[in-house]
């Protein structure tokens, strides 16, 4: 779903998984977790200002700071390196019955043909993503990472 926003565009994506949020919480923060799912290698200081940093088998990687930490509701970060410019990944868990309610938001994505791109690169990306996060958290297998 895309939206626009005072900062530029918003992409966001919603979806449930059948885990608890404490547990959803830690695949998206710890080094073991995102090194299983997301992506080839994670360093996080998790703590609110510290770095981030994930890289890609492709080459791709990604440096930014925690906004937002807040176990096991709300993470915030921003990426500052791979698109046109810096932008920002929330990630709000809800309890919802057996699992966890996943509501992911991408903000201050900008305009022009240069953020055209990164936004449909982040979109399939992130659909791509959440989906071996489901499969990681509710099977414990997951897809080789790309």
């Amino acid at each position: 779903m895309e939206q626009t926003h005072l900062s530029g565009r918003v992409l966001e994506k919603e979806l449930f998984i059948k885990a608890t949020p404490e547990r959803v919480f830690r695949a998206l923060t710890t080094k073991e977790d995102l090194e299983r799912w997301f992506l080839t290698k994670a360093e996080v200081d998790l703590r609110p200002g510290g770095t981030i940093r994930f890289a890609w088998e492709s080459g791709t990687f990604e440096v930014g700071k925690i906004l937002v930490l807040e176990p096991p509701h709300r993470l915030s970060y921003t990426w500052e390196t791979f698109g046109p410019g810096p932008t920002t990944i929330t990630f709000e868990l809800t309890a919802e019955n057996d699992g966890t309610r996943l509501h992911l938001t991408h903000t201050d994505i900008g305009a022009g043909e240069d953020w055209d791109n990164y936004y449909i690169a982040v979109n399939g990306g992130w659909s791509a993503h959440l989906k071996d996060l489901t499969a990681w958290l509710e099977t414990g297998i997951c897809s080789p990472l790309t």
